[in-house]
């Protein structure tokens, strides 16, 4: 007899005998759910024909057990139930039973219905007919939703795209498995990870062995979900402009009562506070004032004006007021519940203080400033209001789907282009932390992962936590889909215990970044570690370790994180990324920073750092002829590891020349106690030997006596004249790792005075002063963290070699276009003038030199001097010191504009004797006019002006592009003002590149002689040409070259568009064969048809 018509005593029998069991079920599993307070709960029960009728009994026994945990209501927990076989079908709906026992009796009648196993259209018929708001789902009132799928047998259909999309539609769901189901379907049907959201048993019977297993962890879901979707719910303060117009302020008013009536408010849901300012701040109610809807909007309904007539409106003031007051905890704020934070100003007209750093300092707190018009100035709002909250209207009820709706993280431009790369967010959980912020954390996780283009060949994610010990809870080859691991992330554990950040950068290294968990080759590497104390294990050889590997490691530091470790961990440079808060609830505000830096950084190492590589091999492809001498310490100090980095960096830069014995030539000398000469500028000839050479220097070590090794470098380059026959320009590049225990400045003085170049690299424990002995200009010195860290100043240095030396700006008309708005403060402004300095001081300023004029711009454009105002260097450095900062906004499109006409002989410019014209634009946030950028600019370039874009801080990408006409090369990004001195050798090759070009552009033919009268001997004119033509720069862009050659018969042997490479045009001309008698008038004809 099966178990639905199971009657009289026996089917009394059997009933009670399962509620006693269920007795000691629930007692025990109470506990576990006892702060679950909603949730809605669908079970997809498999009613196949696999399934006999007793163990269906235990399906419903099982059902019966589990909702006795759960407070059944309409405004608690849900159940709804689907049973399937060859289709679906719906026992009963979320709404079909608002109390306990008819729940219960539900699950009692249950029929067993038999049939084939098509999982993959039930758990479609699950999102389409039970997860909907018509079919009682509370989704969109923050309640966590949740599937559990019963199932013995192997699905008959598809089951991967209905399940992903279930996920998709935010459903937790769990799978469990009954008998021998494999266990890969339900790895494909449950969430990650499984050992969280699958359960097996051998049988339906043992079914009841598992309930406190389900319920525990659908107990634990539900209250995570219930938290991460709590932040849909807000603080909202209103800040009213005393002083608005009457009708305004009835407007006003009215829709206020409309929106509060819209919203659910009250202690555990939308929190208000209300306040009006002009020359002071008066608070009429706070966040904490009051706990119903009721009492919130009787309060609104008294909400008066205090008459301020004739009285300044200080909004600066009174968003000062606001960052100490309308938020705290105390004042009934909640952002260390993760709970966004409005506050929403009315203003009626322009503020009469300062608001800008006012309001900064309140965004910086994670606070959402709403601006609405009711008769301020569209710039007015723009000065105040968070990017893209600005209403032209104080009708507030517009706000209505801002509060209500769950927020999307939108994915950036920027971060759209940084679409490749594999990322591990290794994340302290120890002791310290505490669950509320660890909750944090997990909102901070999970807004960060929304705004990148995540996918399997996008961007991957994996996430690390770490106490005593590392725990890998997503590998990079996890997720497929970006909703999975946002959902996950909702369910990471906390811990708790100690914090041990080394081993954590250890296990990440070897066993995340691997191929197995899914590291690809040739993709960018970032590791993002984010702590709140001291390490309890070294973290300096891990992060070296994973440096090493090709990991760019950013530090997130929280309270109390120990700044010199984040230091210690982070790449170079270390002030791009490291960052800090002073609390947890500062992430929210930090993720817009972290995020930009972090998608710039995959940019910059996906694809600038190559077209950076690249673009450095080809300049020093002009750099035909050097010799250059590393002088590389072998000191004690130094480790195995760090021999061999110094390895890969000198290996690195001899790749980047042309190496042979007529062209450039180097040579290597360790030191410690004494130096000693691996080989000289003779010994090798090619790269790939001296590659070899290089790799099988020993380590040896001893003392540091810098002093020496550069006296015995003056004996090898006199031999270097020597050898060669002449003298070329010779360079030597110093690496140490510590103070020298002899003096340097005399011997480094001497080689200087012979014709030398000193490059002084310093790292770990140099000595800046001896560094700068060694170098004798600071432009030459360089110094890192590690000796990892030396591949990245690589790039600086070869420049320095290839181009700045050769390359001297003497001649060009450059204009600085320096943003003065209010978001710079004093400090800033001087360092924009330091970096201008260093421009200025690198060139030949003159009347018929280079000439420098300055525009300051914010709300409107001012020139402080033109072209034709200062040509003496000292002046126009002493005219830099002496720029006023203008304040305001930031109008950079109408600044490029009246730009234009400060390039005109009028005021000094030069275009119509082909003098560069250059603008350098100098700016740090997005423009408030930056539909005019595109026109502007391409207005400057249509008249020969080259527009270079420098971006700081909150500078938008996009913009600076959009200035320099799509051109990257000419696109500078520094995330702090202080940085900008480090881009200028960047930029300065930028400038020579830009003057080199008007005076190189040639068209150059050769017309050469092949007749039988020319001899073997005078053939060797060919040499001379090619000679001649390695004068010229032959690119595209610059000295186009052909050649012709005449005998019998004229022969075009090269068009001027043939090769935009000067080595290989070389090579061409020296191969070519001769034969004939002359016949010169037809030649030149055909030529010139040819190429002009």
């Amino acid at each position: 007899m099966s178990g639905p018509n199971m009657t009289g005593r026996t089917g009394l029998l059997f009933s009670l005998i399962t509620a006693a069991l269920f007795c000691g079920v629930a007692a025990q599993t109470v506990r576990e759910c006892e702060n679950v307070t909603v949730g809605d709960i669908v079970f997809l029960v498999d009613g196949s024909s696999s399934i006999d009728d007793k163990s269906f009994q235990d399906i419903r026994t099982f059902l019966r057990n589990t909702i006795q945990s759960f407070e059944i209501d309409p405004d608690k927990v849900q159940i709804g139930l689907v049973q399937y076989s060859d289709d679906p079908y719906p026992e009963f709906q979320l709404t079909d039973h608002r109390d306990k026992n008819s729940l219960l009796a539900a699950v009692e009648n249950l029929t067993h219905r038999g049939g084939g196993t098509e999982t993959g259209k039930a758990i479609d018929f699950l999102q389409k007919e039970y997860f909907t708001k018509e079919a009682g789902s509370r989704a969109e009132r923050r309640v966590p939703q949740i599937a559990v799928v019963i199932t013995d047998g192997e699905s008959t259909d598809d089951v991967l795209e209905p399940a992903r999309r279930l996920r998709q539609h935010g459903v937790i769901v769990f799978a469990i498995g009954v008998g021998q189901i494999k266990q890969t379907q339900l790895i494909t049907i449950a969430n990650w990870p499984s050992e969280r959201f699958i359960l097996t048993t051998d049988s339906y019977q043992k079914l009841q062995d598992q309930t406190n297993s389900l319920l525990e962890t659908v107990c634990l879901s539900l209250e995570d979900q219930r938290l991460a979707l709590v932040d849909r719910f807000a603080d909202i303060f209103f800040l009213v402009d005393s002083g608005i117009a009457s009708n305004q302020f009835t407007l006003f008013r009215n829709e206020l009562f409309r929106l509060l009536n819209r919203l659910e408010l009250g202690a555990s849901g939308y929190r208000v506070g209300l306040a009006q300012y002009g020359q002071d701040v008066r608070v009429d109610f706070r966040l904490s004032t009051y706990e119903t809807k009721q009492q919130i909007v009787a309060a609104a309904r008294r909400f008066r004006l205090r008459s301020q007539t004739g009285q300044p409106r200080n909004l600066g003031q009174a968003l000062s007021y606001a960052k100490e007051n309308f938020f705290t905890a105390e004042a009934g704020g909640r952002a260390d519940q993760g709970t966004p934070q409005y506050l929403i100003v009315v203003a009626g007209k322009d503020s009469d203080d300062p608001v800008f750093w006012s309001a900064e300092n309140l965004k910086d707190e994670g606070v959402i400033i709403v601006g609405m018009d009711a008769g301020a100035t569209q710039d007015a709002l723009d000065r105040f209001a968070s990017p893209g909250y600005i209403f032209d209207s104080s009708r507030v009820t517009l706000l209505i789907d801002l509060l209500t709706t769950q927020r999307v993280e939108t994915v950036t431009e920027d971060c759209k282009t940084a679409n490749k790369a594999d990322i591990v967010f290794i994340v302290d959980e120890s002791g310290s932390i505490g669950e509320e912020n660890f909750r944090l954390m997990r909102d901070f996780l999970r807004s960060v992962i929304s705004g990148l283009e995540t996918g399997p060949s996008k961007i991957r994610v994996g996430i690390v936590t770490y106490n005593n010990v590392p725990t890998a809870h997503i590998s990079l080859n996890s997720f497929r889909d970006k909703a999975d691991i946002l959902q996950f992330i909702s369910f990471l554990p906390y811990r708790q215990g100690g914090t041990k950040t080394g081993a954590a950068l250890h296990f990440t290294l070897k066993n995340i970044f691997t191929e197995e968990k899914g590291s690809r080759k040739d993709v960018p590497k970032v590791a993002v570690v984010i702590t709140d104390g001291e390490s309890q294990d070294n973290v300096t050889e891990q992060a070296i370790a994973l440096r090493r590997a090709g990991v760019t490691v950013f530090a997130v530091g929280i309270k109390e994180a120990n700044k010199a470790e984040l230091l210690e961990m982070a790449s170079y440079p270390k002030s791009k990324f490291v960052f800090t808060v002073d609390s947890f609830v500062k992430l929210k505000p930090l993720k817009e920073t972290l995020q930009a830096t972090l998608c710039n950084t995959i940019i910059q190492i996906g694809v600038q750092d190559r077209e950076s590589d690249a673009e450095t091999k080809e300049a020093c492809k002009e750099k035909d002829q050097a010799d250059i001498f590393f002088l590389m310490d072998d000191s004690g100090s130094i480790t195995n590891e760090d021999f061999s980095d110094m390895q890969k960096f000198i290996i690195e830069i001899l790749h980047t020349f042309r190496i042979g014995p007529d062209h450039v030539r180097m040579g290597l000398v360790k030191y410690s106690d004494s130096p000693s000469l691996q080989f000289d500028l003779t010994q090798h000839s090619d790269a790939k030997t001296m590659e070899n050479v290089v790799k099988k220097i020993i380590h040896e070590g001893g003392g540091t006596n810098i002093g020496e090794a550069l006296s015995s470098m003056k004996g090898h380059f006199e031999n270097a004249k020597t050898s060669r026959g002449y003298k070329v320009s010779e360079y030597l590049i110093v690496i140490t790792d510590g103070k020298s225990e002899d003096k340097v400045q005399i011997p480094a003085e001497e080689l200087r005075r012979q014709g030398v170049i000193i490059y002084a690299i310093g790292v770990k424990s140099s000595n800046d002063n001896e560094l700068n002995e060694i170098a004798g200009d600071p432009k030459r010195k360089f110094f890192v963290d590690s000796f990892d860290a030396l591949k990245t100043i690589k790039n600086n240095i070869i420049r320095e070699i290839c181009i700045l030396e050769d390359c001297k700006i003497e001649k060009a008309d450059i204009i600085f276009l320096v943003d003065g708005s209010g978001s710079i403060d004093e400090e800033q402004f001087k360092s924009m003038q330091t970096f201008m300095a260093s421009v200025v001081k690198e060139t030949t300023v003159g009347e018929n030199l280079t000439r420098f004029g300055v525009i300051l711009y914010s709300d409107a454009a001012n020139s402080s001097f033109t072209l034709n105002k200062i040509y003496s260097k000292g002046k126009v450095l002493e005219a830099l010191q002496q720029l006023v900062q203008p304040d305001g906004s930031t109008y950079t499109g109408a600044a490029l504009a009246y730009s234009l006409q400060y390039f005109n002989a009028k005021h000094g410019g030069r275009r119509e004797i082909r003098v560069p014209q250059i603008l350098m634009v100098i700016t740090d946030g997005a423009a408030t006019d930056r539909d005019r950028l595109k026109a502007e600019s391409d207005a400057l370039r249509k008249n020969g002006v080259t527009v270079i874009s420098i971006g700081v801080k909150d500078a938008d990408r996009k913009e600076l592009e959009t200035m320099a006409g799509g051109d990257t090369s000419k696109v500078f990004f520094v995330d702090d003002f202080k940085d900008l001195i480090t881009q200028y050798k960047n930029i300065s090759s930028v400038i020579c590149d830009s003057t080199k070009r008007a005076y190189n552009q040639t068209d150059l033919v050769f017309l050469l002689d092949y007749s039988s009268s020319i001899n073997l001997e005078e053939h060797k004119m060919i040499n001379f040409t090619a000679s001649v033509v390695d004068n010229f720069n032959v690119s595209k862009e610059l000295a186009h070259v052909g050649l012709a050659q005449f005998s019998d018969k004229p022969k075009d042997e090269i068009h001027l568009n043939t090769y935009n490479n000067k080595t290989k045009m070389i090579g061409h001309i020296r191969n070519r064969p001769y034969k004939g008698s002359a016949k010169v008038r037809k030649s030149r004809r055909e030529t010139k048809n040819n190429d002009h």
